[in-house]
């Protein structure tokens, strides 16, 4: 490991040089695999995202943009470029205080904007201006329905794997990846579109309103990724209704798939179902190199094993059920704000709608993006398999480890490969834990990675009863309840049915899991990101990004979250 940088690190770029990991850890939480960096964004995910943004409008490609002017990897960690992000709002006519504001909670750390002489560009903002105009009038997205076609065509012809050799295991992942440059161009131009929106209830409601704009968008309907929530919540009911399915599961979670097998040929069944439909899913999800449900199904029977202890009264329906009124009430507030103005209610309506359809559509986009990931993730996982069975890999996941360059080497002759990529999973494993800058400025040296301290080490001021947190408000709804700190899904069984949930981050892998909370806090978050969206379908209150909230706050604390206005106030503690 270099005293500068890691391995894959990307070199910053010119142009847009301030970089964030605020709404990139949130997806992207854990250190990135040197072949998920290498093969999976360095080669075609950055470009794929440049390409998106020259596809929504904001920034053509004869402006010659930097690999890592959409984001860049530093210290092994993804970071979003931010400079990017103004760029668009700038050359769209959204003030930069309201683009920091939908997508990065008003951090009041962000760097200050600092104009450059080309972010003005007549062409761009025609463009945009055009697809703004789009984005608050269609009711399609033919070319994001073209993405999902290719990405579920991937799954539907998928080799069996086990009879492929090496050399073609290796071909499979290789020719899987460069559909991420095309499934980008969706996942783009609905993230950006997304806060189209959103920016016109601000400009119509006025800035005051923020707490009612978010319950007013509410939940959007059809969202892919709350999807596995429904799934797994019938599930959940079907362990819940078989006395010898909940004696299995009592017995705890190692080895319950086991114990289960033949039980109900039904749960079987839907259970398989469930792998072929959602198996893509899974924590860290952007990376290659991650676990995801259908590499290993445990993380499944975990979130069911905690879905089957809530009664029906607790299911993702009736929570919605409850927040219709609050929606509806939101309705008629802005409405009276509005006023008679006829324009006026029809720019509202057009708002809302666009809203809610591109919140949802922007779930699609990432879900086709995953699926294209998992089909190149699962030769892989089957090449590290066969490899550390046959004594060439010290751990299975070690193929990952290598950058795409070593492939044919490892899938040649493996043993040459094999002290290698041991030694430098330890060395990414020291990238764990580090206490990552949260803004980078390329216009001065990057601190070195030497530098950088271990989570932990800074102090934190602790919470005090009557204290009030201050977050962005990301799901409506005013809940009480003891917290609970889950920093990682493997603590999943320490959580609690009704507990609070106060996490890092909440990729949607983790959604199910609100299903069971009592409402959500997490560190980093949005209205706009992804697990905000889905926190929404499901009906959870949830403040997003609370700074520190996992460090700050303890197990135990009884707290009242409001998920409109992202306040959370410390009503007693432990």
């Amino acid at each position: 490991m270099s005293e500068q940088r890691w391995l894959v690190d990307t070199d910053p770029s010119d142009r847009l040089p301030v970089y964030t990991r605020l709404n990139a850890s949130d997806v992207l939480s854990d250190p990135i695999t040197p072949l998920g960096a290498d093969l999976g964004w360095i080669q075609n995910i950055l470009p794929g995202w440049n390409f998106g943004y020259a596809s929504l409008g904001s920034y053509s490609l004869a402006e010659k943009p930097d690999v890592a002017a959409s984001s860049g990897i530093f210290y092994g960690h993804l970071y979003i470029n931010l400079s990017m992000s103004r760029l668009v709002g700038i050359r769209g006519g959204i003030p930069v205080e309201l683009v920091d504001q939908l997508w990065y909670g008003g951090d009041p750390n962000i760097p200050a904007y600092v104009g450059h002489p080309e972010d003005e560009n007549a062409d761009a903002s025609r463009r945009l201006e055009s697809r703004n105009a789009w984005a608050l009038s269609t009711e399609t997205f033919p070319e994001l329905e073209e993405d999902r076609t290719l990405a579920d065509r991937l799954r539907t012809e998928r080799p069996d794997l086990r009879s492929l050799t090496p050399a073609a295991l290796v071909a499979r992942a290789r020719s899987v990846m460069p559909l991420e440059r095309v499934a980008w161009r969706g996942e783009v131009v609905a993230t950006n579109c997304a806060a189209v929106g959103p920016a016109v209830l601000g400009q119509l409601l006025g800035a005051e309103h923020q707490d009612l704009i978010v319950t007013l968008v509410g939940a959007a309907g059809d969202v892919d990724s709350a999807l596995p929530s429904y799934a797994l919540w019938e599930l959940g009911r079907m362990v819940r209704a078989d006395e010898k399915l909940m004696a299995a599961f009592d017995a705890g979670v190692k080895g319950v798939g086991d114990r289960i097998a033949g039980v109900d040929p039904k749960f079987d069944a839907t259970f398989d179902q469930f792998i072929l439909d959602f198996g893509y899913r899974g924590p860290n999800e952007w990376d290659l190199g991650s676990v995801s449900w259908e590499t290993q199904p445990e993380l499944v029977y975990g979130l069911i094993d905690r879905l089957r202890l809530q009664d029906d009264a607790a299911s993702p329906g009736a929570r919605l059920s409850d927040h219709a009124a609050a929606t509806e009430a939101a309705m008629a507030q802005a409405v009276a704000i509005v006023g008679d103005d006829a324009e006026g209610q029809a720019t509202l309506a057009a708002a809302l709608a666009s809203a809610r359809r591109f919140a949802a559509w922007r779930e699609r986009a990432k879900t086709n993006c995953i699926k294209v990931i998992h089909e190149a993730r699962v030769p892989l996982v089957e090449l590290g398999r066969r490899l550390h069975a046959e004594g060439h890999l010290e751990s299975a996941d070690h193929v990952f480890m290598a950058v795409d360059d070593e492939l044919d080497a490892l899938a040649s002759a493996p043993e040459s490969m094999k002290v290698t990529l041991a030694e430098r999973h330890k060395e990414w494993e020291g990238l764990f834990g580090l206490e990552l800058p949260t803004f980078l400025d390329a216009r001065e040296p990057l601190p070195p990675l030497s530098s950088l301290g271990r989570k932990g080490q800074t102090a934190v001021e602790a919470v005090k009863v009557g204290d009030v947190l201050q977050g962005s408000g990301a799901s409506p709804g005013i809940t009480r309840g003891r917290t609970r700190v889950i920093t990682s899904m493997a603590a999943l069984d320490e959580f609690e049915v009704g507990e609070i949930l106060v996490a890092p981050q909440t990729d949607p892998s983790w959604t199910p899991l609100f299903m069971v909370s009592g409402g959500a806090i997490t560190d980093v978050g949005a209205m706009g990101s992804h697990a905000m969206i889905v926190s929404r379908e499901l009906g959870i209150a949830c403040a997003a990004g609370v700074q520190a909230a996992t460090r700050r706050i303890p197990n135990g604390a009884l707290v009242e979250v409001d998920g409109s206005k992202g306040t959370v106030t410390i009503l007693e503690l432990p």
